[in-house]
């Protein structure tokens, strides 16, 4: 099966997109829909790469750490709803009294 590849709406390239045929890319795809639901999942999709959604994985745990979030809770989703929507389509939300880690 060829690489689909997509104008990634994070990186501004065209990269490879997520496969929803394969089992990390329909596992990608069903962890988005079960935050922000049935769009957002159709919107990354169609707009962005595979290297986008491991950079998203990544900010997700930080985001979850630095707001110690309890992952089963209603608020959670909501809080990263709104940080994935900025992530991949507009700036990035500030998260607050956070320090990278090279600045501890």
């Amino acid at each position: 099966m060829a690489v689909r590849m997509v104008r990634c709406a994070k990186l501004g390239q065209e990269l490879p997109g997520i496969d929803p045929e394969s089992p990390s890319g329909a596992r990608d795809l069903k962890m988005i829909r079960v935050i922000a639901g049935e769009d957002m999942a159709r919107r990354v999709q169609e707009s962005i790469s595979q290297q986008a959604m491991e950079m998203w994985k990544q900010y997700m745990l930080m985001v979850m750490n630095e707001y110690q979030l309890d992952p089963q809770s209603d608020e959670c989703n909501r809080i990263l709803a709104e940080h994935m929507e900025r992530f991949f389509f507009g700036e990035e939300l500030k998260i607050p009294n956070y320090v990278p880690p090279e600045q501890r």
